[in-house]
């Protein structure tokens, strides 16, 4: 199965966090899927950090892209064609972030892991 994973639940993950569901779990764990983590995520992370709003327990963007790829979890980059989907995207979600991984999401063809209810509203598969 080919997957994009929403930051929330790529951290939740490698925190061990409770509220990520059994089905994303499973699917994470599982390295015969095809697991896609945006560039976003990594840059939302990064921002997050340098404010000071995510606990990182010594984790920094270079560990964490380190341990995504031994686990051969898929980096995707920002392509013209997502920026040219986001320009078609209701104004449900404010969030620049997520909107990117919905774009993306659709340009992959590949639903978004996440738990975000906003996400949902969107022409965009989602499993959780």
């Amino acid at each position: 199965m080919k997957v994009l994973v929403d930051t929330h639940a790529l951290l939740w993950w490698m925190g061990g966090d409770a509220r990520l569901s059994e089905l994303a779990l499973g699917i994470l764990e599982d390295g015969a899927n095809q697991r896609l983590v945006s560039i976003v995520s990594l840059w939302e992370i990064a921002i997050k950090i340098s404010l000071g709003r995510l606990p990182t327990s010594g984790l920094n963007v270079t560990r964490i892209a380190e341990q995504l790829r031994e686990q051969d979890f898929v980096m995707i980059p920002v392509r013209l064609g997502d920026l040219v989907r986001i320009e078609k995207l209701p104004w449900i979600h404010r969030d620049p972030f997520d909107r990117l991984l919905i774009a993306q999401a659709l340009e992959e063809d590949a639903p978004l892991l996440t738990s975000d209810g906003l996400i949902r509203q969107y022409a965009v598969q989602t499993i959780w």
